[in-house]
């Protein structure tokens, strides 16, 4: 396989797209109307779990994540990290009295 040019120069000229190019030669006379918004909860690219969730960050030292996906892995194919992290979070909010969920119950049931 032929490896690319490191530089193209003044080779390459990139057109518009057919619809664009359209715009700019005729500009529409009327103004655009803009399309009417998705009823809610529709048309949202993420998932209703997702939007339901307050989405947390946690930095982990790699060799302990290596250590807990291995340990995932032993326990089964279908065990993920995260709900082995949300499980650990759930046992200490039950030690430390806090009774709130933590975890968003799925709309759907569980695949076995």
């Amino acid at each position: 396989m032929a490896k690319p040019p490191i530089s193209y120069g003044n080779t390459v000229k990139l057109a518009p797209p057919a619809a664009e190019a359209a715009a700019v030669e005729a500009p529409p006379t009327a103004p655009a109307v803009a399309p009417p918004s998705p009823p809610a909860g529709q048309g949202t690219r993420r998932r209703p779990m997702e939007s339901k969730a307050d989405p947390t960050i946690l930095y982990l030292h790699p060799d302990g994540k290596y250590e807990l996906k291995r340990y995932a892995l032993a326990r089964g194919p279908k065990v993920k990290v995260h709900d082995l992290l949300l499980e650990a979070l759930e046992e200490w909010a039950e030690r430390h009295g806090i009774t709130a969920p933590m975890r968003v119950p799925s709309e759907r049931p569980r695949r076995s």
